[in-house]
């Protein structure tokens, strides 16, 4: 069973190695960006095969079946991250954090990348929860929560081998405290599907904020890491605090 659960979790992994590298412009698979968006969804199919491999039900197993009321998980998920998210991106442009210019606001337009960003960045971030959350959490269920939120951030953080080698400190410090986040959502939760919409909303509102708008960062690395650091502890806290107040919700 040990050499079932490493060779399941390998196949994944590569997998998604693959969107990864053609998506930072390692490989060149020809018809970017349909070719990353494909490679990631690739990740979503072989997740279902590789459970049903190893005995077990499906993506059921990782908690993103086809249950009543999913897409309520997925939407809250979303719009949990959302209503918490960009309060602290306004805050961060008001401390100089984030500078902003040639606002293109229009509520059509803002709907309309919001929608868009959500299915574009779907199949990369749903093959990254099941890989870094959910499929561990398949096999962790009864460990203590800290060993699995530990767990599952640093796997979290070592599946972006790529950014890690090839970019600064600012493009990844933050993983780690996403991933503790998005772990502890996964384990009091048992729905993926609100992971799945948690994670977007991050990458959602950067999309949608340089659509609408011109975004660059402040030059003090140290003061955007502290912010940084504080907003995903922020996040982190909003979080726990929902799924303490509003259980029944998922």
């Amino acid at each position: 069973m040990t050499f079932n659960i490493l060779a399941g979790f390998l196949v994944l992994f590569l997998l998604y190695q693959l969107g990864e590298a053609n998506g930072q412009g390692l490989l060149k698979f020809p018809g970017k960006p349909y070719s990353v968006f494909g490679l990631f969804l690739l990740v979503i199919p072989a997740a279902h095969w590789v459970a049903r491999w190893q005995g077990d039900s499906g993506l059921a197993a990782y908690g993103m079946g086809f249950h009543a009321g999913w897409w309520k998980a997925y939407l809250f998920g979303m719009g949990l991250g959302l209503a918490v998210q960009i309060p602290l991106e306004w805050l961060g442009v008001r401390l100089g954090i984030r500078q902003v210019a040639n606002l293109r606001f229009t509520w059509l337009g803002l709907a309309g990348g919001i929608l868009w960003a959500a299915f574009a960045n779907f199949p990369a971030a749903a093959g990254e929860d099941l890989l870094t959350r959910g499929y561990l959490w398949r096999f962790m269920q009864e460990s203590p929560l800290w060993a699995f939120v530990t767990f599952s951030a640093a796997v979290y953080t070592l599946n972006h081998l790529i950014r890690l080698l090839t970019r600064p400190i600012t493009d990844w410090y933050h993983l780690p405290f996403l991933g503790v986040t998005l772990a502890y959502a996964l384990y009091q939760t048992g729905s993926l599907w609100f992971v799945i919409g948690l994670h977007q909303s991050g990458n959602v509102l950067i999309v949608v904020m340089r659509q609408i708008m011109d975004v660059t960062n402040g030059a003090d690395t140290k003061k955007r890491i502290l912010f940084g650091a504080l907003s995903e502890a922020a996040l982190f806290l909003l979080v726990a605090l929902t799924l303490r107040l509003l259980p029944a919700a998922l």
